[in-house]
């Protein structure tokens, strides 16, 4: 037990210290984007684990079935530092800073816990580029909140499908899973099928998502509206 408590001590700083002080430019533009899902397979004495010991640190001991979710993990985290490699230490630091007041918890923690909770590792990306609107004060620290929560609860094959809620729009299943989300919301309502049924819209979370998330052009300050359809008279 102790030696377990000590090995996430020592994952969590190493993630923490790469995070607000690591060079990433020079270690990770050797791995390339095209190589991140080859590199975890290089032998431990390679560049990317002596640079980024966390990584190493995350996958030391891998022999049981169990330790899948740390490989896992480690190539979302490479991922993860890929992505804001070109992000100055000092806005990086100063992220840190301001989530760990605004959500009263240990960033690295945090990141590691949100990484970890990803079910798919195509989303690291958009965290990435969320995370960085956020640092370049687009975006604000809740919305980054809420984006991260919202990737949480969507499924992946899913959320190529947000941009046809920028018009009101309905989907079954899909419309649901994005509202359970937060990013969209009940724009139409039609009890008596007049014109099709209740219609979806994106929230501002999901314009927030759509936008930076994914690079979509769209105005995230849109107004929310609902109609309601009605034969009355």
């Amino acid at each position: 037990m102790e030696e377990t408590t000590n090995q996430t001590t020592s994952v969590i700083k190493s993630f923490d210290n790469t995070f607000e002080s690591g060079n990433l430019v020079d270690t990770l533009s050797q791995v390339g984007e095209v190589g991140l899902d080859y590199a975890l397979e290089l032998s431990e004495a390679a560049p990317i684990f002596k640079d980024i010991p966390v990584l190493g640190l995350i996958v030391s001991g891998t022999k049981t079935v169990a330790n899948i979710r740390s490989f896992v993990l480690a190539n979302k985290v490479l991922k993860f530092f890929f992505g804001i490699k070109d992000v100055p230490i000092e806005k990086r630091r100063k992220f840190s800073e301001e989530y760990c007041q605004v959500n009263r918890e240990d960033t690295a923690v945090a990141l590691l816990s949100i990484l970890d909770r990803l079910n798919n590792q195509n989303y690291v990306p958009i965290i990435c580029r969320l995370m960085k609107a956020k640092m370049d004060e687009e975006i604000t620290l809740l919305d980054f909140n809420r984006c991260v929560l919202a990737l949480e609860r969507t499924s992946y094959t899913d959320l190529d499908k947000l941009s046809f809620f920028d018009v009101d729009y309905y989907e079954e299943g899909v419309a649901e899973s994005f509202e359970s989300a937060g990013l969209v919301y009940l724009s139409v309502i039609d009890p008596r099928n007049l014109r099709g049924g209740p219609k979806m819209r994106l929230s501002r979370t999901g314009r927030v998502m759509l936008k930076f998330g994914q690079e979509h052009p769209i105005d995230i300050d849109a107004p929310r509206t609902t109609r309601i359809i009605s034969d009355f008279g």
